[in-house]
């Protein structure tokens, strides 16, 4: 895999999808998947619901379609942790940028291996440790929402 897609392991710059410009490190032909789900899941979820909602996004997924979530919320993270776990396809949105010579870490790069995962970002890298703001997550939100609804991302 790595010497026929080498570019799925080093950062792409200007990635379109949904009309947007991302950096992007991973598989982005999960992009042209047909059913993508946005997982998104309130904050005030139960840990029964979040159980629910996990078996209900790992189902959609195991039938072929790719989740896309910045992964916010405790919901939101369950079901994409769960997702990768078992080694289904995943679109991630993080706030952080990457650097030139970014690679993905540990599972994140074995995940990256197998063509399970795309990580977008939208925003450039930033040193700086920053909290995630309100805005960042609503606009991380809508993205994500906007690349499930994109027939031709």
């Amino acid at each position: 895999m790595k010497r026929e897609h080498p570019d799925l392991f080093r950062v792409q710059r200007n990635v379109t999808a949904a009309g947007s410009a991302f950096s992007a490190i991973g598989n982005r032909f999960l992009l042209d998947r047909p059913v993508r789900l946005q997982v998104q899941c309130s904050r005030r979820l139960t840990e029964a619901e979040i159980q629910e909602t996990v078996k209900k996004y790992l189902a959609a997924t195991r039938q072929g379609a790719v989740l896309v979530s910045p992964a916010i919320s405790p919901g939101e993270k369950a079901v994409m942790r769960a997702a990768f776990d078992e080694g289904l396809p995943l679109i991630f949105l993080q706030e952080n940028g990457f650097t030139d010579l970014a690679k993905p870490g540990g599972g994140r790069m074995k995940a990256c291996v197998k063509g399970q995962l795309l990580i977008l970002a939208p925003w450039e890298h930033h040193n700086e440790a920053l909290t995630i703001n309100r805005g960042q997550c609503l606009k991380l939100n809508d993205l994500a929402r906007l690349i499930c609804e994109c027939n031709n991302p």
